[in-house]
């Protein structure tokens, strides 16, 4: 059996309609799992993404704000009850607007930090109950940000709730082995619809691309491929880390 085998396994990946998420969704099905995605948009139809189709009974989407733990709650015990295992947790739903920190409301940050800590800590002890029973135990890998790791100007109660789920991730991991093993990814500017105002114009992007080292934003994909790793036995002897994927960005200062 190959190290990076996942087959099999069953996965919830949250925020899965968009973004990085529906092509982590895509990538663990296109491994071999049965993927549950939530998200808080209703479903008339499956996410359009490459490498959703064709996969008809194995995966399911269901709608969940992560601020409602009795929302979060049927998700997981969905995913037990139609696929018989909960085995790979990605704690991908999230993100914020931008805000003034000196004029923004306690009501924007409580809002900000539910849905970004708070639905974080909640999914991963309803799964952590289910994978503790389990014989293989299981895997959560928690998506944060390098705004968590610095300064993150007009983004702060998002930065605060990112750093609180690197600090989670290690609590998580100190208290639920052997059993279950809790992983961290802190993406740097990642292309997707969301992060495009963040480079409008080709120009924009060019400029942005010639402050990381790497000389260009990151890939979905890229993301997903670490997702995949932490999930697969190549990763067993990893637990309560923190991988950076950002093209290297923080060694110049960006983000």
């Amino acid at each position: 059996m190959s190290r990076f085998d996942i087959s099999g396994k069953v996965a919830i990946v949250t925020g899965g309609n968009v973004g990085i998420g529906v092509n982590i969704a895509a990538t663990l099905l296109k491994e071999g799992c049965s993927v549950v995605t939530c998200s808080r948009r209703d479903y008339d139809s499956p996410p359009a993404a490459e490498g959703l189709d064709g996969v008809e009974g194995r995966i399911i989407h269901m709608t969940c704000d992560v601020r409602e733990p009795e929302q979060i709650e049927a998700v997981v015990k969905r995913a037990a009850d139609e696929f018989g295992s909960v085995d790979i947790l990605v704690n991908n739903a999230g993100g914020s607007p931008g805000a003034d920190t000196s004029t923004a409301s306690p009501r924007f940050f409580a809002s900000i930090i539910a849905i970004n800590l708070t639905g974080v800590m909640v999914f991963s002890q309803k799964a952590n109950e289910i994978m503790q029973k389990q014989e293989d135990g299981g895997v959560i890998v928690n998506i944060a940000s390098v705004a968590g790791l610095g300064a993150a100007p007009f983004m702060a109660a998002y930065g605060a709730a990112k750093a609180g789920v690197i600090n989670v991730t290690k609590t998580n991991a100190a208290e639920w082995g052997p059993k279950v093993r809790v992983n961290c990814i802190a993406p740097g500017l990642i292309w997707t619809d969301a992060a495009s105002f963040l480079a409008p114009t080709e120009e924009a992007r060019a400029a942005v691309s010639a402050s990381i080292p790497l000389r260009r934003i990151g890939d979905v994909q890229e993301i997903s491929d670490v997702v995949h790793f932490l999930a697969a036995p190549a990763s067993r002897y990893i637990s309560g880390e923190t991988i950076v994927v950002d093209g290297g960005g923080r060694l110049r200062g960006a983000g």
